[in-house]
């Protein structure tokens, strides 16, 4: 069953790509924007990344801080998401896909074809402009679906967006919209 929004978010104690470890508890009183993503060199996700980055000061002014999950391992996403990037913020590898499942987060064939759109199309095209190799290696599910959480500084989800297909995340002008509750 899907998490929705009101719910308590489920808490966890993670470590960074870095080592460090990440407890959701320690982070009352921050609003957090939780990402699942695929894995580290899937196009769509660093497309998806970029546009995190491009929004680095909403990020700020709207004190919301992000943590990226992946399924790759550290030393991959630390080359192809954290060096390529340059945006401070937690990346979680979630290899044993522990986060995806207490976050009810799964892949879905079907939901991976919706994507062979024209919307997909266009941005496949948007990812190789920026330089993002398509097909690169797949570290993880290859049809695993995007998910997105807003967290309230009280650990109550916000917002729970469970994607549609390969490119849906939650828009980023909804993150930033969303009054706090």
């Amino acid at each position: 069953m899907k998490l929705t929004t009101g719910q308590k978010a489920p808490t966890f104690i993670k470590k960074d790509i870095y080592g460090k470890s990440i407890d959701l508890n320690d982070l009352h009183g921050e609003r957090i924007l939780l990402s699942f993503f695929r894995y580290a060199e899937c196009a769509m996700c660093n497309l998806q990344i970029s546009k995190i980055v491009k929004a680095k000061s909403l990020f700020a002014a709207h004190d919301i801080k992000l943590i990226a999950v992946f399924e790759s391992p550290a030393d991959s996403l630390k080359l192809s998401i954290a060096d390529r990037h340059q945006f401070d913020f937690t990346i979680i590898a979630d290899t044993e896909r522990e986060l995806y499942s207490l976050y009810k987060v799964h892949p879905s064939w079907i939901k991976t074809a919706r994507t062979m759109s024209v919307k997909g199309f266009s941005h496949v095209v948007d990812a190789l402009k920026l330089g993002f190799k398509i097909g690169g290696k797949v570290e993880g599910t290859l049809n695993q679906i995007p998910a997105d959480f807003l967290i309230s500084k009280n650990g109550v989800i916000e917002i729970a967006h469970y994607g549609d297909s390969v490119i849906d995340h939650l828009p980023l002008d909804k993150v930033f919209e969303h009054k706090a509750i």
